[in-house]
């Protein structure tokens, strides 16, 4: 997914299970190694759509994110394989 530098919206991620009644947590770690929690709420549980809204304060740069849902006691973290991927890339002022 990419966005700009001082975006404020939601986006919108997607895990390939029933996300309803799960508690999730999302976290993007920059190229330093850097964990930056991700505020995030399900925003469809059957489809598993966990939205969380940018709040501008994301300095320029690519990020990996990965999503855990806790469900039915079980932590599974999405993508299974290597991470997902946010760039934000500098906006022109």
């Amino acid at each position: 997914m990419i966005v700009k530098a001082g975006d404020t919206h939601p986006i919108e991620w997607k895990a390939n299970i029933d996300l309803t009644d799960a508690q999730v947590r999302m976290v993007a770690k920059t190229r330093a190694g850097i964990p930056i929690p991700l505020a995030c709420d399900v925003a469809d549980g059957p489809q598993g759509i966990v939205q969380h809204t940018l709040d501008g304060t994301l300095p320029h740069g690519t990020y990996r994110v990965e999503l855990e849902a806790t469900v039915g006691g079980e932590v599974i973290t999405f993508p299974s394989d290597g991470y997902a991927q946010l760039i934000v890339r500098a906006d022109l002022d």
